[in-house]
């Protein structure tokens, strides 16, 4: 943490640094892209958090003893009508 600590420090100087050389027109121009960064960091780490609670959501349901029935139901209507020559072909995706 300390580590951290030190390297933010570096980063802020820099940043001042660098902001003092600037004219007010390309200041505002840097806090724009900072804030841009800022809101990027945000939603990815938002969409993440939604997304884990959604699988952990499905999981929960899928755990129960009626969904893994009715999943393995489904399987198995899927499988005779792969046997019985009634699926038809389905496009292919990079996912599988």
């Amino acid at each position: 943490m300390e580590t951290q600590k030190i390297r933010s420090s570096v980063y802020e100087k820099t940043i001042i640094g660098i902001m003092q050389k600037l004219p007010e027109e390309q200041i505002s121009e840097l806090v724009d892209f900072a804030k841009f960064l800022e809101f990027q960091y945000v939603r990815n780490f938002e969409d993440d958090k939604k997304s884990i609670e959604s699988e952990e959501k499905w999981d929960k349901l899928l755990a129960k003893p009626k969904a893994k029935r009715l999943m393995r139901e489904m399987a198995h209507e899927a499988l005779e009508e792969y046997r019985a020559g009634r699926i038809k072909e389905c496009l292919k995706s990079a996912d599988f």
